[in-house]
């Protein structure tokens, strides 16, 4: 990902063992191109584990401009994310490897943490496999409409 500043130094938070809670609003990233000029507004609590890991729990909500596929009309998907959460540690440990939760590092040269990674992949995980206004959401499902994808 193209690195665009979303970072949180987290030096004092692994030091003092405490939880922060930030916030940030109408924020772009470039990496999702159907995102409204609304941008995306998130909610970050910082917890820290010990002096090596953070657990990070997010809220975000955004709106993203969709192509429906079964109409192709255009139409605007709401996003709402609550309770995701994440890892931040300074290395990875041999047993951590398998665990199904998101474990990103921390960039101990500098003591911070990049976000923008985090935001993106809560909103990815939230796409459908079949985009659908609601006006086709709301039609009956037949068998045939499954044949076309």
């Amino acid at each position: 990902m193209k690195h665009t500043w979303f970072e949180i130094k987290v030096s004092d938070i692994l030091n003092s063992k405490v939880t922060d809670t930030l916030s940030f609003e109408n924020k772009m990233i470039p990496e999702l191109p159907t995102l409204s000029k609304d941008g995306v507004s998130w909610e970050i609590t910082i917890q820290s584990l010990d002096e090596d890991s953070l657990f990070v729990t997010l809220d975000v909500e955004c709106v993203l401009d969709e192509t429906c596929d079964v109409c192709s009309e255009t139409y605007q998907r709401k996003v709402k994310i609550e309770w995701y959460t994440a890892k931040y540690v300074t290395e990875m440990e041999e047993w951590v490897r398998d665990d199904e939760d998101d474990i990103l590092f921390i960039d101990i040269k500098n003591w911070i943490i990049d976000i923008e990674e985090l935001v993106y992949h809560a909103i990815q995980l939230e796409e459908p496999f079949v985009k659908k206004c609601e006006k086709c959401a709301a039609k009956p499902v037949e068998d045939d409409d499954y044949d076309q994808y």
